[in-house]
């Protein structure tokens, strides 16, 4: 259950994700992802490889698979196909992606 999770996995794998999706992400992949399926898997790959970087023991197949899936399709919804507007509700996306992994156990 996600309310049983340690504070200190939240925060890092909410670090890893703010670190993978802003400061890991260059101009050339923000401009971009939204016009080149190729850029933006790049960008979910970065994304996802940060928390291969800092998260121990590694994160599963299974928890993998889900962060740069819907990393990629959110981004898509984004800045492809502009369903999603403001960040708050990209990022929002995001951060439940990460507490169902961690409140699945993933």
């Amino acid at each position: 259950m996600i309310f049983n999770m340690q504070i200190s996995t939240v925060l890092l794998w909410l670090a890893c994700h703010f670190v993978g999706d802003f400061a890991f992400q260059s101009t050339w992949m923000s401009v971009e992802k939204g016009k080149s399926w190729e850029v933006n898997f790049y960008h979910c790959a970065t994304y996802t490889a940060t928390f291969l970087l800092f998260i121990r023991p590694f994160p599963s197949l299974a928890a993998i698979a889900v962060l740069i899936g819907t990393h990629f399709v959110v981004d898509a919804l984004k800045a492809r196909y502009k369903v999603i507007g403001p960040i708050w509700l990209d990022q929002l996306l995001h951060f439940l992606t990460i507490f169902l992994i961690l409140g699945l156990n993933l």
